[in-house]
């Protein structure tokens, strides 16, 4: 039971990230020109879709696997387009963004752990 509850939470977390990419998207685009991702409108959009279907897989455990693997994918191009911190001089800002890629490589690690014990069943 408490595993399905943290699941329940961690899919909140994903979807309610995912919602953000559409309720603050001039914001999000703003920052990604900044990191030069192209298309940054388009993406902004995708990876909110892409959030907001990986949160509800977690949600409600239907199509479970994919969902993970859809954030993992999120994630993973995330951390490397968006929060590549060894490219920055600002040492307060290169900082930053070098916890978002740690956390993102760790809720990768957490997901993959997930989908490993789905597929153990």
């Amino acid at each position: 039971m408490i595993k399905q509850v943290l699941l329940i939470l961690l899919g909140i977390f994903f979807l309610l990230n995912g919602l953000n990419h559409f309720f603050n998207s001039k914001i999000l685009e703003e920052y990604a020109e900044k990191r030069s991702l192209l298309a940054s409108k388009l993406m902004i959009k995708l990876s909110g879709v892409l959030l907001c279907f990986g949160g509800i897989t977690l949600i409600s455990g239907f199509y479970l696997l994919y969902g993970i693997i859809g954030l993992c994918i999120f994630l993973l191009i995330a951390s490397v387009t968006i929060h590549k911190f060894w490219g920055l001089e600002n040492r307060e800002i290169m900082m930053l963004e070098s916890m978002h890629f740690a956390k993102n490589w760790a809720i990768i690690f957490e997901l993959l752990y997930i989908g490993d014990s789905l597929l153990e069943v």
